[in-house]
């Protein structure tokens, strides 16, 4: 049982770091944080030749761990909505806006516009 629940909180807590990285405009403590934190971290990240979370998960469960996260994200209301709109991306763009380098180039534009936005307030 504690299994299931550590992959759920894994599956969850990847949900939420790319929620943050969409939606770090909205706030211009949570932009800067995003922009100069988030976004180099992950990149990082994905440099390495695996991809930490998703190791996770599969030595979780080797063999069904997409269908798993899937269900996961299926049973989230809004998470459900945006990756239908992901799938249909990915089967129909030449580089969908929504794959992981899609998605750090929207929080980076978005938390750096906010960031120069109330710079030039300031000034």
């Amino acid at each position: 049982m504690s299994k299931v629940i550590l992959f759920t909180l894994v599956a969850l807590i990847h949900i939420i770091i790319w929620v943050f990285v969409l939606l770090a405009f909205i706030n211009i403590k949570t932009a800067s944080i995003n922009l100069y934190f988030v976004i180099p971290l992950i990149y990082i990240l994905h440099v390495l030749p695996f991809h930490i979370i998703v190791t996770m998960k599969k030595n979780m469960y080797p063999h069904t761990w997409e269908h798993k996260a899937s269900t996961i994200e299926d049973n989230l209301f809004i998470v459900n909505y945006f990756r239908r709109i992901q799938i249909y991306c990915d089967k129909h763009c030449f580089q969908s806006p929504f794959s992981a380098q899609g998605m750090l180039i929207f929080g980076a534009l978005s938390s750096a516009f906010v960031l120069l936005k109330n710079c030039n307030k300031i000034k």
